[in-house]
């Protein structure tokens, strides 16, 4: 969402480079977070597990801006 006219489309406010900021180091924040949380549940199948994750997470993003965009 860094691009600012997909930010401007989506969130209906002007990008800064302030909040692009924010979410870089949130998007950050929260992969650490995932990876912390599937570290500590079984160290042998932690990295399937993780990439699981990550993949999941992209489909419930994907579905969430199609239903904002289709709402528009």
């Amino acid at each position: 969402m860094t691009m600012t006219k997909h930010f401007r489309s989506v969130l209906n406010t002007p990008f800064t480079a302030k909040k692009g900021k924010r979410f870089t180091v949130l998007g950050w924040f929260l992969l650490l977070v995932s990876f912390v949380i599937v570290a500590y549940q079984n160290t042998a199948m932690m990295s399937v597990y993780w990439v699981s994750y990550l993949a999941l997470n992209i489909f419930i993003v994907a579905l969430i801006n199609a239903s904002c965009s289709s709402t528009q």
